[in-house]
């Protein structure tokens, strides 16, 4: 799975093929097929067949702004329900309900992709990040009150388990008609940061939303040293968006808070927001506030993608939280927020659409965030600026959503 594998097959192809060249007479009907398109983006459709469940199709293409994309014929198939990420050149689909394996998907020499490494585990894992440059870490919450957080470190390059940590859920509340419910999860230096919500296990309620709390445990350790807090806003992230907390490059770590019942959340009690732990720090600093609701006319961010430079794309409901459908997942307006000035400008030419309820499936690439739309029945890729808030109408999506977007 090394990119020094694939960079040498590359290699070798390309030796055999100007041989090749060099042996063939002058006809140029020798020459004929010996290319290999690039393909460098990859999408992860989610196909829904007549009996109502899902297959998802990893597919490489050439281009993602004209024509259309389909997964006929082509890609990874993988039935039933799976959430996809990146990790470096490395794609990993992470399977959830009844699916509880791990794969990643990595590209061929000749544009193909294949999976590799495939793990099965006892229950399904809420999310894979990147610990340091060799280890993935993931994490599982209970589902019944007095269960286990558990934490698994993965060898990146064989997405073998090296190590599996378990540690009482009662470390990061004392409720007894609640578990914790996944929203974030990242590793900056020494330390392990989880954010999470109170969720009732069997109405699914949020009876506790007076605080934003994240769970910090040391790396490489595991072991839970505190939880800490912020009553300026409510619960860190929602209901399997899992962008609760993103990392700049120095190390500094957003914590988004929204309480959106658009997101799951039956009730809110605090303003919107977003709060910061510096780099290197363990706490919230409390003279950083980046007040949502003042900077985005009384609405609150729901996704957020950090993109550089102290900038993120979002997605910001544009409904009132008294008027959101409950795990809507919309109504949706394309932004980009300066997390320094605590500023947001729309993108233009992008259309109020629905989200999927689920990781936000977008690209960030040489200053362009790349995400499908949904609109009037049909779906389309639209490229945005995020330095002119303007955007482009690409090719259409042949599938029911997309559930990952990404270039090789």
């Amino acid at each position: 799975m090394k990119i020094s594998r694939k960079i040498s097959a590359w290699s070798l192809g390309l030796m055999a093929a100007v041989s090749m060249m060099s042996c063939s007479s002058d006809d140029d009907s020798n020459d004929s097929g010996s290319s290999v398109t690039e393909k460098p983006f990859a999408l992860s459709l989610a196909i829904q067949g007549s009996e109502g469940g899902f297959t998802y199709y990893t597919v490489p293409f050439e281009g993602v702004m004209e024509g259309t994309l389909s997964a006929s014929g082509q890609g990874i198939e993988q039935p039933g329900y799976y959430d996809f990420t990146k990790v470096d050149n490395t794609v990993y689909s992470i399977g959830g309900l009844d699916n509880t394996d791990v794969s990643a998907i990595t590209q061929n020499a000749d544009q193909t992709l294949s999976t590799e490494g495939n793990v099965s585990l006892n229950e399904s894992i809420l999310d894979l990040v990147k610990a340091d440059d060799e280890t993935l870490i993931s994490v599982s919450l209970p589902s019944t009150v007095g269960g286990v957080v558990t934490f698994r470190l993965f060898d990146a390059n064989t997405v073998s388990i090296t190590e599996t940590v378990e540690l009482p859920s009662s470390d990061l509340h004392s409720a007894t008609d609640a578990v914790p419910a996944y929203s974030g999860l990242r590793v900056v230096g020494d330390h392990v940061f989880l954010s999470y919500y109170m969720s009732n296990p069997t109405t699914w309620a949020t009876e506790y939303t007076d605080q934003a709390q994240v769970a910090v445990y040391s790396y490489p350790e595991l072991e839970f040293i505190k939880v800490i807090t912020d009553d300026r806003v409510g619960p860190i992230g929602g209901f399997n968006i899992k962008s609760g907390l993103e990392v700049d490059e120095a190390g500094n770590i957003y914590a988004i808070s929204h309480s959106n019942p658009a997101n799951g959340f039956s009730q809110s009690t605090k303003p919107a927001g977003i709060l910061k732990i510096n780099a290197g720090e363990t706490e919230f600093d409390q003279e950083y506030f980046f007040d949502v609701e003042a900077a985005a006319d009384g609405h609150n961010i729901s996704h957020l993608k950090y993109i550089g430079n102290g900038k993120a794309f979002v997605e910001v409901n544009t409904a009132a939280r008294s008027e959101q459908g409950t795990w809507s997942d919309s109504p949706l307006r394309s932004a980009v927020v300066d997390l320094n000035n605590s500023t947001v400008n729309y993108i233009d030419g992008v259309p109020v659409h629905n989200g999927d309820g689920r990781r936000l499936a977008a690209l960030y690439n040489n200053g362009y965030v790349y995400l499908c739309i949904p609109e009037d029945g049909s779906i389309h890729v639209y490229r945005m600026d995020t330095t002119n808030y303007t955007s482009t109408k690409g090719a259409q999506i042949q599938a029911n959503f997309v559930a990952g977007f990404f270039k090789f």
